[in-house]
């Protein structure tokens, strides 16, 4: 079992593959489209407990910040909503 309930051990954010089989191709087809894509991070339904409101704690973990980050970026989104109901509420 992993560590956080959303992400992978290693920070990445772990995708239902059944509903979205290809995350760049989706991207791909917006902006084929005109559009842009964006992705919705640190919401109050998956409520990860990667990282923790004493963030500032030298030992706390900050892998899903990066692994937010690449994903983000391997994928293609152009953009990111985030909301603080989520552990990481130092954004």
């Amino acid at each position: 079992k992993n560590k956080y309930s959303y992400h992978s051990d290693a920070g990445f954010p772990m995708v239902d593959a059944t509903r979205f089989p290809d995350m760049l191709a989706m991207t791909n087809h917006a902006h084929k489209l005109g559009l842009t894509a964006g992705w919705y991070l640190n919401n109050c339904v998956c409520n990860d407990h990667c990282g923790s409101q004493d963030w500032h704690r030298p030992e706390n973990d900050t892998k899903c910040y990066v692994g937010d980050t690449a994903a983000l970026i391997e994928f293609g989104f152009d953009s990111v909503k985030l909301d603080g109901c989520g552990a990481q509420l130092d954004l």
